[in-house]
C-alpha cells in the first residue's frame, strides 16, 4: 500500500529552502549599500519576511516527526519551490525606486529563476546595481536547480529524500551520481559551476568590462539566462574578445555537469568520447556551415565578424539557451530565424544549465527510428537504442518519446492560445519555444522593435507557466495536474 502524503515534511523542507533565499537575498542588499544606494532595505525587508516565514514553518513542524521525503513529496517540493522562490524573490521589483507592477515582476524573477532571460524591463540601465545583480543572481541560482543547491548545502537530505528530489529536479534521461552520497555529489557539480564562474569574470574583466558588469554577465552565461546589464546587451561593449568569451563559456555551460567533472579525473579523452558531446559539437558545427551558406546566398556583407563571430556567437547562444543577441540578426533572412527555432527547441546536452529537448533525447530518437527502419525489413532481429554506449530500455525509451510529443504539444497549444490575441503565427511561435526552453530570444514584437513587456497579461501569465514547464521538464510539473497523483 502506497503511504499518504507527509506535508509537514514539504512544509518543513520548503521553510528550510525560505531561510536559504533569506540569506541569498543579502547579498544584492550588500551589493547597493557598497553603491551607496536606497534600495537596499527593499532586499532587507524581502529576506526578514522570507527569514520569518521560513522559520514559522521551522517551528510549526518541530513536533511531527523526521523530515521523511519520498518520490511524490519530492515532486511536490521541487514544483513549489520554484514558484515560493518566485514569489518572495519578486518583491525587489516591486518595492524598489524603479518599481515595476506584480506581473511584471513575477514575470521577471520566474524568468531568471528557470533562466529563460525574458525580459520586461525595457531600460534595465535605470535600475540600481542592487536589482541589476538580483536579477543575474537569480539566473545563477537556477542554472544548476534550486534543489540541488539545497542538496549542496543541508546535509540531512544526503539520503533517499534528496536523491528523489534530484531526480525529480535533473534534466535529462538518466541521472547519474558521481558520489555514493547525494550531497557530494550536490557539492562536486557546483564546485565545477563556481570554478568556471571565476573564471569567467576574470577574463571578462580583463577586458572593457568592469567587475560588476563582469559578475552579472557571468552569471547570465554560465547559467544560459541570458539577462545582461545594458540595453544594447553584450553589444554595448563593441567588443570581439567579448563575445568570444562569452561563446566558450556559454558552450561549457552547455555540456553535462557530470561530464565536466569526469574530466578532472580521467583527462579530456573521456569528454572527447563522449558520443554525447560530439553530437553536441556537430549540430554547433553544422548550423554555422548552414547559416555561413545563407549568408554568402544572400550576398551579405563579409568580414569577420560577420562571416565568422557573429554566427558561431548566435548558433552557441541559440542551442544552450543563453539568449544572448547581438544586432542584426532579424535581418539575416529567413532561414535564420528557421535555423533559431530548431536551436532553441533541440537545446544542448542533459545535465547542462540549458534548456530545449537537449541533444540526448535527440539522439535516442534517431537511434529509435533506425531501428524502426531495420524492423520492417528484418522484423525478427532485436535492436537496442544505445546512448554514449548503454542501452536504454523500453520504459526509457517510451518516456522519451512522451516527452517530445507532450513538448511539442505544448508548444503547438500555447502558440495557439497567443495567436487569439492577434500576434502573427511566426511571433507567436517564436515567444513559446523561446519560453519553453528557457531561452530568452526575441523576434518581431518581441524582438529588436518591441519587448515582453508589451504583451498582455494574460499572455504573460501563459509564458510564465511554460518557462516553469519547460525548465522541470514537463513531467515534473505536470504530475501535479493529475487528480490520482492526489488520491493516493
Amino acid at each position: 500500500m502506497i503511504a499518504s502524503l507527509n506535508p509537514y515534511a514539504i512544509v518543513r523542507v520548503i521553510g528550510r529552502l525560505l531561510l536559504i533565499e533569506a540569506l541569498l537575498l543579502l547579498i544584492p542588499m550588500l551589493v547597493s549599500i557598497i553603491y551607496l544606494e536606497d534600495d537596499w532595505y527593499v532586499f532587507l525587508a524581502t529576506a526578514v519576511l522570507a527569514a520569518v516565514t521560513g522559520s514559522v514553518a521551522e517551528i510549526a513542524t518541530r513536533h511531527n516527526g523526521s523530515a521523511v521525503i519520498r518520490s511524490r513529496e519530492g515532486f511536490i517540493i521541487t514544483s513549489v519551490i520554484w514558484i515560493i522562490f518566485s514569489f518572495f524573490g519578486m518583491i525587489p521589483f516591486m518595492l524598489c525606486h524603479d518599481h515595476i507592477g506584480f506581473t511584471d515582476a513575477m514575470f521577471e524573477v520566474i524568468s531568471g529563476f528557470t533562466t529563460t532571460g525574458a525580459s520586461v524591463i525595457t531600460d534595465v540601465e535605470e535600475m540600481s546595481h542592487g536589482i541589476l545583480f538580483w536579477r543575474a543572481f537569480t539566473q545563477w541560482i537556477g542554472g544548476l536547480g534550486i534543489i540541488l543547491f539545497m542538496l549542496a548545502v543541508l546535509p540531512e537530505l544526503n539520503k533517499a529524500s534528496g536523491i528523489s528530489m534530484f531526480n525529480a529536479e535533473a534534466t535529462g534521461i538518466t541521472h547519474d551520481k558521481l558520489h555514493p552520497r547525494i550531497r557530494q555529489t550536490a557539492i562536486s557539480i557546483w564546485g565545477i559551476y563556481v570554478l568556471i564562474t571565476l573564471l569567467s569574470t576574470l577574463l571578462l574583466w580583463a577586458g572593457p568590462m568592469n567587475l560588476f558588469d563582469s559578475i552579472c554577465q557571468t552569471f547570465a552565461a554560465i547559467a544560459t539566462g541570458g539577462f545582461s546589464t545594458r540595453n544594447e546587451g553584450v553589444g554595448f561593449w563593441h567588443s570581439d574578445y567579448i563575445l568570444s568569451v562569452l561563446t566558450v563559456v556559454m558552450f561549457v555551460a552547455g555540456l553535462n555537469f557530470i561530464a565536466l567533472y569526469n574530466i578532472r579525473r580521467q583527462g579530456i579523452r573521456s569528454l572527447l568520447q563522449n558520443s554525447i558531446f560530439r553530437w553536441f559539437a556537430a549540430i554547433v558545427v553544422c548550423a554555422y556551415i548552414l547559416l555561413l551558406l545563407s549568408t554568402l546566398i544572400r550576398g551579405a556583407e563579409t568580414g569577420w565578424d560577420t562571416l565568422f563571430l557573429y554566427p558561431i556567437f548566435h548558433i552557441i547562444s541559440a542551442v544552450t539557451s543563453t539568449g544572448f543577441s547581438i544586432d542584426g540578426t532579424e535581418s539575416w533572412g529567413p532561414f535564420s530565424l528557421f535555423l533559431t527555432i530548431f536551436l532553441m527547441i533541440c537545446g544542448a546536452c542533459a545535465g547542462s544549465t540549458s534548456g530545449g529537448i537537449k541533444v540526448d533525447r535527440m539522439i535516442a530518437m534517431k537511434e529509435n527510428f533506425q531501428n524502426e527502419i531495420k524492423k520492417t525489413v528484418f522484423p525478427k532481429r532485436t535492436y537496442v537504442v544505445q546512448l554514449n554506449g548503454s542501452a536504454l530500455n523500453n520504459g526509457q525509451v517510451t518516456r522519451i518519446s512522451a516527452f517530445i510529443t507532450l513538448y511539442v504539444l505544448i508548444i503547438v497549444f500555447s502558440t495557439a492560445v497567443i495567436t487569439l490575441y492577434g500576434y502573427s503565427m511566426t511571433d507567436s511561435l517564436f515567444m513559446v519555444c523561446s519560453c519553453i526552453g528557457c531561452n530568452g530570444l526575441g523576434y518581431g514584437v518581441t524582438g529588436a522593435g518591441g519587448s515582453f513587456a508589451c504583451l498582455p497579461y494574460a499572455v504573460k501569465w501563459l509564458l510564465m507557466a511554460v518557462m516553469l514547464i519547460g525548465r522541470l521538464e514537463l513531467f515534473t510539473f505536470l504530475v501535479l495536474l493529475l487528480p490520482s497523483f492526489w488520491k493516493r
